[in-house]
C-alpha cells in the first residue's frame, strides 16, 4: 500500500488526471513478489488510462477480506472493444494488458477486463489471501 499510495498522485499529476484511492478492510502485507505484481498492474493500468483512454477520471479500489484481496482499476475514459479471451490481447496490440495478464499468472491470482466503447475500463485482479506462491521449473 505504501507504494500505492506513493503512486498515485505521481501518475494524476503526470497525466493531469483526477485519481482517487480507496481502501477497504484491514491491508496486508504478502510476499515481496506479489507485491511487486500488484503494484506493476496498478502502474500499468494507471499508465494505460494516462496515454490512451482519454479520461478524466480513476479510481483504484483495493479491497481486503479474510479471504481474498481485490484491486480494481476503473477509468470514465473511451473504452475498447476486448478480445473474447484475454489470451488474444497480444494479437490485437495490447501488450501492455498481456503482461499484466502473464504477471497475475505468475502469482495465482485472477486479472479480468472489461471495456466498452464509450464507457470506459475496469480492471480487475483477484489475489486470494491464501494461496501459496506457484513454484518454479527452470
Amino acid at each position: 500500500m505504501p507504494a500505492i499510495d506513493w503512486l498515485v498522485p505521481e501518475l494524476a499529476k503526470h497525466y493531469k488526471l483526477k485519481i482517487e484511492l480507496h481502501v477497504n478492510g484491514e491491508p496486508r502485507r504478502f510476499a515481496p513478489e506479489v507485491e511487486l505484481v500488484l503494484f506493476r498492474i496498478v502502474q500499468e493500468s494507471l499508465r494505460n488510462i494516462g496515454k490512451h483512454a482519454m479520461a478524466s477520471r480513476a479510481v483504484v479500489t483495493v479491497d481486503f477480506t479474510p479471504e481474498i484481496t481485490v484491486v480494481i482499476i476503473k477509468d470514465n475514459g473511451r473504452g475498447f472493444h476486448p478480445p473474447d479471451r484475454i489470451g488474444d490481447l497480444a494479437v490485437s496490440g495490447k501488450l501492455g494488458l498481456t503482461g499484466m495478464q502473464e504477471r497475475a499468472q505468475l502469482i495465482g491470482a485472477r486479472l479480468s477486463i472489461k471495456s466498452n466503447p464509450g464507457e470506459g475500463t475496469t480492471v480487475t485482479v483477484e489475489v486470494p489471501t491464501t494461496t501459496e506462491q506457484p513454484e518454479h521449473s527452470y
